[in-house]
């Protein structure tokens, strides 16, 4: 099972979701939320990361990201999860 979810973490994300009127009340949910949902569904989680660092004005910066991957902070994320 791959989750990917906007990140509630990341300002960018509020600031984008809020202009669109369909995500306006959108409940968005954490990694460590995500992963506890994936594993109550019987999921074992294998891994996670973040996604989308920079926008197009920022994006000679996107060499970088693989690096910030881990801090959770990215516009969205990713979580991995398996069935035992």
């Amino acid at each position: 099972m791959f989750l990917f979810e906007n990140n509630p973490w990341n300002v960018g994300t509020h600031l984008v979701m809020s202009r669109i009127p369909f995500d306006r009340d959108a409940q968005l949910i954490s990694v460590p939320q995500a992963g506890r949902l994936l594993r109550d569904a019987g999921f074992t989680i294998s891994g996670s990361t973040s996604l989308f660092f920079f926008p197009r004005p920022l994006k000679y910066l996107r060499f970088l990201e693989p690096a910030l991957a881990p801090t959770r902070l990215g516009a969205q994320y990713l979580v991995v999860g398996a069935k035992p």
